[in-house]
């Protein structure tokens, strides 16, 4: 691919508030958690996405999803980057937690996007990246390089994500609530729906300039214990869930069984768990709902109502499964 530098210039530095239909997002890890929401969003709203994956192999299923092209690429490197934001105005920039490439792939697409000249740069980070958790540092230093970049940038900062694969199938399926934390003492946790978190984005991305050189801690209005969780997920689901601790070791098990835990990979993921579970068992970690509010135009998602969607697709599947 070939890059117009001169035409990113001008992008850049366009003074009309918002991006055209039709304009092209580049969204790099395409095919997780915030991807799958938030590719269809996007192709509803007009734009032209550019969906990117560290892995090959399912291409298909991100351009079924709305992604108008999609590829595979080393985004630890700047030169493949920059080959990716040929023609693109927005970067909408997730960087894996699980992978120990995550640094290397945000200064690659700060490089890449300096040399090419991007409109506009959301990043999607962390709330309260200062605390000491591996993943949250990494998204700091990563913030202070875009902030020093000279790029118009956005910082997107939730709370931890309402999973059904982490805090709600668990319950479903057998009745328990896995906490990788220790449960003697009264931690609270804030928590964000994925589809409110991919609407802001959504919105942002539209609306562009407005939104130049903002940090929006994004966190949604419940400030729940393990216990509270586990209470809300037996009142929707009908029977008993019960909170339990997992150590580390057994929830890696549980959110990588496949995983070989000699890898590079493998050792960073399991780092993280063990931050997290540290400092999650002596600290809350909680936010304010306001500026999410503020951002929806609406009040934010509780986690009763995602366990109740989520639980109502559960049954859902299960019925359309035979046997």
């Amino acid at each position: 691919m070939t890059h117009d530098t001169t035409s990113g210039r001008r992008a850049q530095s366009a003074s009309d508030s918002a991006i055209a239909d039709g304009s092209r997002i580049l969204v790099t890890a395409a095919g997780g958690h915030q991807g799958r929401l938030l590719l269809p969003k996007l192709a509803a709203a007009g734009f032209n996405v550019r969906a990117v994956r560290s892995t090959p192999g399912k291409e298909a299923e991100l351009l079924k999803l709305g992604a108008t092209e999609a590829c595979a690429a080393d985004l630890s490197s700047a030169e493949q980057y920059a080959e990716l934001l040929d023609g693109v105005d927005v970067i909408y920039h997730i960087g894996p937690g699980a992978s120990h490439l995550e640094t290397a792939m945000g200064e690659a697409m700060i490089t890449a996007a300096k040399r090419v000249g991007v409109r506009h740069v959301v990043f999607s980070g962390v709330l309260h990246p200062t605390i000491p958790i591996v993943q949250h540092l990494i998204k700091r230093d990563l913030e202070v390089q875009l902030i020093e970049s000279g790029l118009n940038y956005t910082l997107l900062k939730p709370c931890d994500y309402m999973m059904p694969e982490q805090y709600s199938l668990p319950a479903f399926e057998n009745g328990v609530f896995p906490a990788f934390w220790p449960l003697d003492r009264p931690r609270r946790g804030s928590l964000i729906d994925l589809g409110d978190l991919t609407d802001v984005a959504v919105k942002v991305i539209r609306e562009g300039e407005r939104h130049y050189f903002a940090s929006y801690e994004l966190a949604g209005p419940d400030k729940l214990t393990a216990f509270e969780v586990a209470d809300i997920l037996s009142r929707v689901v009908g029977k008993p869930v019960q909170a339990v601790e997992w150590l580390p070791a057994a929830m890696f098990k549980h959110m990588f069984p496949d995983g070989d835990q000699s890898t590079p990979q493998a050792q960073h993921q399991f780092e993280v768990i063990k931050s997290v579970s540290s400092w999650y068992g002596q600290h809350s970690f909680i936010g304010n709902p306001n500026v999410l509010e503020w951002l929806l135009g609406r009040k934010p998602t509780s986690y009763e109502e995602f366990v109740q969607s989520a639980f109502a697709e559960y049954r859902q599947r299960s019925q359309a499964t035979p046997g």
